[in-house]
């Protein structure tokens, strides 16, 4: 049939309808001209009506027209965007500037800012009495930290020029073989396991020696080449040789090679020697072993969550040589405990854009108002640069953010924040009285402390030694996870006040004052525009960051940021998880042994030492494995409290409306304003609704693998080791005060009274 164009709009000349349909012609940005041709036809057609000669058919061509653009059109809409992020960045990832907005590779730009051959950033504007040049590494790293397509060759994943070859992968999945092969290699002594190491990684997943050794020393595991430490030349040959990562200080030999000779010289002295069996009974040692399984178990899971880009088999980056600070970035205590650590100050906004991918959320075009113009300035200080608006935007709306903003600076201030630093000390001070524990308990029977024989005395010293390693070691682990759940939750709450009166003070979200050259606070340090905004946060305290989720531009963006908070962390969330069902396993084996003692005292002779020791352990730990659980759950208990201030505020927008329906005189400022409370009403509704499916029914926080972060998880763990703690010592009390039990036998040994009837 005949098609008529649009009145004005000129019929397309036959010449160049046929040249548009020449396979193999190009546009001027490279699209086919045919493309372009119906692009523009549509467009025309959509928008104008089309009756000439047959109106009929006019009609049906605009619709179907429309019909086919409309979803590109509205998927290509602000608010679209945004929530589809990925979506989004699949189509700017398409595009010519693939890489960076200068079309070069991270390394190039890298290079350009000043680095040094190892990839760390230099600093040739450094001050020599330590101030920092204008635009420091916190500020330069929104730059070189970037989205793109992951090594694995599906999907995206986020990289850093800070740290070469590796990557944050948005699916993480659990690596079966990473934890099978980790878990033996750990259950090797050290030296030996080196070997065990290096050959299981040739022989059974084909590597080459260079590979092999790169492995084992990422792992820690290293030959004690430290004793040619004296001779330098020497030493770094074999270093190179072996496979050692780069900047290893000497005390790292010591550390993973003697903590671990220690561990197994009790077990073998205990085990060959009558006589050293005489003070240090074998029951003694499984406190020991059961915190020696669990860091073994810890270790294991750690690689088995760690990203492709690191572990994987082909192309790993702990298969290839690297730096002490890249094995660092991968530890709990040494790397997220202290995320904003000078060795990977980059790792935050890692995790922030990883967040985003995994969200699904497109946060750069996404504006919020804070409430006022300081409240706004106080985001973009404490953002760094990322994600920050052109100047123009900025000056136009002043009080106004973009969404990574905001999300920059909650992740800055909250997940930044390192462990109290009570936390530290008191989980040394805890590892000390675990440690003592045995020796005091042995002084308690009248028996030497450490033995009489020389044997009996290094192997009760080690294992005392050993036994502090390793205890501080599995606290700091369970103590990590409980950290980490308290930090999201101090991030989501702090979001949750920006919408509920009188707000988020400003005053915790001010930048700290700098240190000057000799560690003192130096207000001179900082920008002027800084201290100007401190001195007019300290005139008014009451400033405060205020979101009216009435303005539906705010209302969307606070969503996402939330949606995106929740997952800030989330690789290290699965490795926290997985560290709750050990420590959980452990607490109950801990309190288990504790009943067999009693309750199998006939069949199983045991010392005061050892059931001290198990007593410790099993307070200590099953204390840290609740305060997991407790914070865990008060994260989703703030879901339902927040829901109710939502439906607070829908029921204000209500009654507004009613208000308006009144019969009067309509005008058009009612009209106006009824639609706008309308569009209100259901936005803050669906947020209200979509906050409930997601954090309360389809992906809450999560402990024990796969249980709710619920007050019945918390009951249930509290309740079960406590009973179990309490029956064991209810026993125990028994048994000594009734039926003849008392440890007043050799070495302190738990035995009955033959003259006193049960």
């Amino acid at each position: 049939p005949h098609i008529t164009c649009a009145r004005g709009v000129p019929p397309p000349r036959r010449e160049t309808t046929l040249s548009a349909a020449m396979p193999g012609d190009k546009g001027r940005d490279g699209s086919p001209a045919r493309d372009k041709w119906q692009r523009a036809i549509s467009k025309v057609a959509a928008s104008t009506a089309i009756a000439e000669e047959n109106p009929a058919t006019g009609e049906r061509f605009a619709r179907i027209v429309y019909e086919r653009t409309f979803v590109d059109t509205v998927n290509k809409q602000r608010a679209f965007l945004a929530a589809f992020g990925q979506r989004s960045l699949h189509n700017q990832l398409s595009s010519k500037s693939l890489k960076l907005d200068s079309g070069r590779d991270l390394e190039t730009e890298l290079e350009d800012a000043g680095t040094d051959e190892v990839g760390a950033l230099s600093t040739p504007n450094v001050d020599p009495n330590g101030v920092s040049p204008p635009e420091d590494k916190a500020e330069r790293v929104a730059r070189f930290v970037k989205v793109q397509k992951s090594l694995k060759g599906d999907g995206f994943a986020v990289c850093s020029a800070y740290s070469r070859n590796f990557e944050y992968d948005p699916n993480l999945t659990f690596k079966v073989s990473q934890f099978a092969r980790t878990l033996f290699y750990e259950c090797i002594p050290p030296g030996l396991n080196w070997f065990v190491c290096v050959g299981t990684e040739m022989l059974f997943f084909e590597h080459t020696f260079k590979e092999a050794t790169c492995s084992a020393s990422a792992r820690g595991f290293i030959l004690p080449i430290f004793i040619f430490a004296p001779i330098q030349p020497l030493f770094k040959r074999l270093c190179r040789f072996f496979g050692t990562m780069e900047g290893q200080p000497g005390f790292f030999f010591f550390f993973f090679y003697f903590f671990g000779f220690w561990c197994f010289f009790p077990i073998c002295a205990v085990a060959l020697s009558a006589e050293v069996r005489e003070y240090i009974e074998p029951l003694e040692l499984v406190p020991m072993l059961v915190l020696q399984c669990g860091r073994m178990l810890c270790i294991a899971c750690k690689y088995a969550l760690l990203p492709e880009s690191y572990v994987n088999d082909r192309y790993g980056k702990m298969y290839r040589p690297m730096k002490v600070t890249d094995m660092g970035r991968t530890l709990v205590a040494g790397g997220w405990n202290k995320a904003k650590d000078e060795e990977h100050f980059d790792m935050l906004k890692m995790e922030l854009e990883n967040a985003c991918i995994q969200a699904d959320v497109d946060l750069s075009n996404t504006e919020i108002n804070v409430g006022s113009v300081e409240a706004a300035a106080v985001i973009r200080f404490r953002s760094r640069g990322i994600g920050e608006r052109s100047r123009a935007s900025a000056d136009k709306a002043p009080e106004v953010v973009s969404g990574k903003e905001l999300l920059a600076a909650l992740t800055d201030v909250h997940m930044g924040a390192p462990m109290p630093p009570y936390m530290e000390p008191g989980i040394m001070l805890f590892a000390v009285l675990f440690s003592l524990t045995s020796p005091i308990m042995r002084a308690w029977c009248g028996r030497p402390m450490f033995g009489a024989t020389h044997l009996s005395k290094a192997a009760s010293a080690f294992l005392m030694m050993y036994s502090w390693f390793i205890f501080a070691n599995n606290m700091t682990f369970s103590a990590s996870g409980a950290w980490h759940y308290k930090r999201q939750y101090n991030a989501m709450l702090s979001l949750n006040n920006m919408v509920r009166f009188p707000g988020e003070p400003l005053t915790n979200f001010l930048p700290d004052v700098p240190l000057g050259p000799k560690g003192k606070v130096s207000p001179d340090q900082e920008p002027a525009e800084l201290r100007q905004l401190r001195q007019k946060v300290a005139q008014n305290p009451d400033l405060a960051f205020i979101v009216d989720l009435k303005d539906p531009a705010s209302c969307l963006c606070w969503s996402l940021v939330r949606r995106s908070l929740r997952r800030i962390g989330s690789s290290w969330g699965r490795r926290m998880n997985a560290y709750s069902v050990i420590f959980l396993m452990m607490s109950f084996a801990s309190a288990g042994m504790l009943l067999m003692l009693y309750y199998g005292a006939d069949q199983f002779d045991h010392r005061l030492a050892t059931s001290g020791s198990f007593y410790v352990l099993s307070i200590c730990i099953s204390f840290l494995v609740c305060t997991t659980v407790i914070e865990a759950a008060a994260i989703n208990e703030m879901v339902p409290k927040l829901r109710s201030s939502l439906k607070r505020e829908t029921v204000a927008i209500a009654a507004q409306m009613a208000y308006l329906d009144v019969p009067k005189v309509r005008t058009d400022v009612d009209r106006k304003e009824e639609e706008q409370l309308h569009s209100a009403h259901r936005l803050i509704e669906s947020v209200e609704q979509y906050i409930l499916v997601e954090e309360e029914h389809s992906e809450p926080v999560e402990v024990f693998f796969k249980v709710n972060a619920t007050p019945a998880a918390v009951t249930f763990v509290v309740s079960s080791l406590l009973s179990m703690l309490l029956i064991a010592m209810q026993r125990g009390f028994t048994m000594m005060d009734s039926e003849g039990w008392s440890y007043s036998g050799p070495q302190g040994q738990f035995t009955r009274d033959p003259t006193v009837e049960p």
